[in-house]
């Protein structure tokens, strides 16, 4: 019976006892420092290596360190080949004239257009046209305004002093500029008569000028025959001064 309760007084006092107490610091299950198994604390046998300690881990240099390349220019790609200038095939670039691109083929068509310009036959080379029909229509703009051409034109050629003769009709009611012209440095001097009928030895009308361009009824002082009904009248043309091609054009309009 002692023996009984000797043992149940053990059982209970075993009850009350404290476990060990853990080190400040540790976690339990995890083994502690200097402890087998324990992981290597820095300076400590074991440890991973600190920057700039024997057997640590080399940093990659930065940019602009030591050891550090530097990086040439872009080189082209394969294939790919630099552009010294304009390739064969290519459109030509515009070139800059005071700050204004212009297209070199637009300056070629410019100096093509000057070229014809200076050419013989001038205006009528310019413009694609013939030389002897361009300066008759110009001259009608300034000598015979407000006035339609009457027939057809007469063209020929003339050697230097040569005549020539034509007839037309003027019929009365109407007014009438006659206009002659040879293409430059050709007839230098063309000279016009107007012989009236019926015999044409009168002079009804001539050109005043000396120049490759000849006007009877110039501008304001057309020639208005006073005949009732139409007359035929001869035209002699003359090549006063150098030879070459000519043109003749009556222009009329109503009273």
């Amino acid at each position: 019976m002692a023996l009984t309760l000797g043992a149940l007084a053990l059982g209970c006092g075993g009850g009350d006892k404290k476990p060990a107490d853990t080190p400040q610091g540790a976690y339990p299950g995890y083994p502690q420092p200097g402890q087998p198994g324990a992981y290597p604390q820095q300076g400590q046998p074991g440890a991973y290596p600190q920057q700039g300690q024997p057997g640590a881990y080399p940093q990659q240099p930065m940019a602009g360190q030591p050891g550090m390349q530097p990086q040439p220019g872009m080189q082209p790609q394969p294939g790919m080949q630099p552009q010294p200038g304009a390739q064969p095939g290519q459109p030509a670039q515009p070139t800059n004239i005071a700050g204004i691109p212009i297209d070199p083929n637009m300056l070629g068509q410019i100096a093509a257009a000057g070229a014809a310009m200076m050419a013989p036959g001038g205006v009528g080379g310019a413009l694609g046209g013939d030389p002897v029909e361009s300066g008759i229509r110009a001259e009608a703009a300034k000598s015979a305004p407000n006035m339609s051409p009457e027939g057809q034109m007469a063209k020929d050629q003339l050697p230097a002093d040569g005549h020539k003769e034509m007839l037309i009709t003027l019929a009365g009611g109407k007014c009438y500029t006659i206009i002659g012209f040879s293409p430059a440095g050709q007839i230098k001097d063309l000279d016009l008569r107007l012989l009236a009928p019926p015999l044409y030895n009168l002079v009804a009308g001539q050109d005043g000028t000396a120049s490759n361009t000849a006007v009877i009824g110039k501008g304001s002082n057309p020639t208005c025959p006073l005949t009732p009904f139409p007359l035929q009248y001869k035209l002699d043309i003359h090549a006063k001064n150098g030879g070459g091609q000519f043109g003749v054009q009556v222009f009329s309009k109503n009273k």
